[in-house]
């Protein structure tokens, strides 16, 4: 599936090379005109298509960029069966190309570039290097949009992001990126005017942080032209995403938001061959490292999973190992930026592992009468174990939920 935003131009240059004379490039009309066939499909929008062509379409395009590609199952045929994907070119071009092979034409939709995947760094582009467009960006695969701030899929993850001031929300504190998910605003306009989904690449951030992959960061900023818009382009590394949650925004619409923390030098090192099977070692080496991170304090989360004998608040369950009984400590309202929680015995859980994961990404939710929703399926699973010396504060609750519950109601596509 492709995003509009990057199809477009190299379809409309496609169809005016090869297009019938006279006929109009138009490439809006094909793209969301095929979806009406049972091979193309659209994703990723949630309101109504437009269905004349011209600038109505247009403007819809522009304004949700939604997803376009063959459906499902005809493209794990093309993908899969070289003898059913040669019939199909055949044909195509018997019927529109009176039976004369368009060479050229397939060579051009035949060319490596921009449709390809480069997750973690790509090779010869170091940190610091400065593109003098989003054309440079696309065409040495850093950030393959040429609109788009996120590159990416929800079944794969996101490869990468653009930094360029032009979300209202976004917060940029340098080795911590505090960056606003994609939708919810007109094309060229900062403010929001209807509510983020958690689809297409708000979606594939998602996916990073679940599976640990990192994102390309890339900051834009003025060129010193004095011209309107004119920006540069310089790759800042890779980032982890670490947190995600929706908000109310400044203009009053929801937003995703997605806290990213770049990766050390050695760690994106490790990352270049992340899609490889790594040959590990038989002696693994040790290397001492200085980072910077929240000082948690020991005392508090000892005292809290003793106050409940290492037993889950939320299913009851005490794990045993041969070291004795094991337990988390889980924060309800997030240390460090931008949620600021307090290190304090009202702010932690005792978790098992399974619903500390669970709960820190949003779901389950506890009500302040301490009723858990199973957020999955939208039921009461019971209420969560108090100890008599261990309270938990409510407004930590609040805002816990306030961050993972409302927004889940807007995740209905992809």
């Amino acid at each position: 599936m492709v995003p509009w935003s990057v199809a477009q131009d190299g379809l409309q240059q496609l169809l005016k090379k090869y297009g019938r004379p006279g006929s109009d490039p138009s490439p809006e009309y094909p793209f969301v005109a095929l979806s009406r066939s049972r091979l193309w499909e659209l994703d990723g929008y949630e309101s109504e298509v437009p269905t004349a062509r011209g600038s109505a379409l247009k403007q819809w395009l522009d304004a949700h960029d939604p997803l376009g590609g063959l459906e499902h199952d005809f493209y794990e045929l093309m993908a899969a069966d070289p003898v059913a994907r040669g019939r199909v070119v055949d044909a195509l071009v018997s019927h529109f190309f009176d039976e004369e092979k368009p060479t050229a034409l397939l060579k051009d939709i035949k060319r490596p570039g921009r449709g390809r995947k480069v997750y973690g760094t790509v090779p010869g582009i170091k940190i610091g290097h400065v593109f003098a467009s989003r054309q440079g960006l696309s065409e040495a695969l850093v950030h393959r949009p040429n609109q788009a701030g996120i590159c990416g899929t929800k079944g794969l993850g996101a490869e990468s992001i653009v930094l360029s001031g032009g979300y209202e929300d976004d917060e940029d504190h340098g080795d911590v990126i505090v960056y606003t998910g994609q939708g919810g605003r007109k094309k060229d306009e900062r403010k929001q005017t209807f509510d983020q989904p958690l689809t297409r690449g708000n979606a594939a951030l998602v996916t990073s942080m679940t599976t640990g992959a990192p994102v390309r960061v890339i900051r834009g900023e003025p060129d010193g032209s004095g011209r309107s818009g004119s920006m540069i382009y310089r790759y800042d590394g890779l980032f982890r995403v670490v947190e995600f949650w929706h908000a109310t925004g400044k203009s009053g619409f929801l937003v995703w938001r997605y806290r990213l923390v770049k990766l050390s030098t050695d760690e994106s090192r490790s990352q270049e061959a992340q899609f490889e099977e790594p040959a590990g070692q038989d002696a693994p080496t040790r290397l001492e490292v200085t980072i910077q991170r929240v000082v948690r304090s020991t005392k508090v989360a000892n005292h809290v999973k003793r106050a409940h004998r290492f037993t889950c608040q939320v299913c009851g369950i005490r794990l045993a190992t041969p070291t004795g009984a094991y337990a988390e400590a889980a924060h309800v309202r997030a240390l460090g930026r931008p949620h600021n929680g307090p290190d304090v015995a009202g702010n932690v859980l005792c978790l098992c592992p399974n619903h500390h994961t669970l709960f820190d990404f949003g779901m389950l939710t506890i009500a302040d009468d301490l009723t858990i929703t199973d957020r999955a399926t939208g039921t009461e699973i019971g209420k969560l174990r108090e100890a008599p010396n261990h309270r938990i504060d409510r407004t930590h609750l609040a805002y816990h939920r306030e961050h993972h519950s409302e927004g889940w109601k807007h995740d209905t596509k992809d």
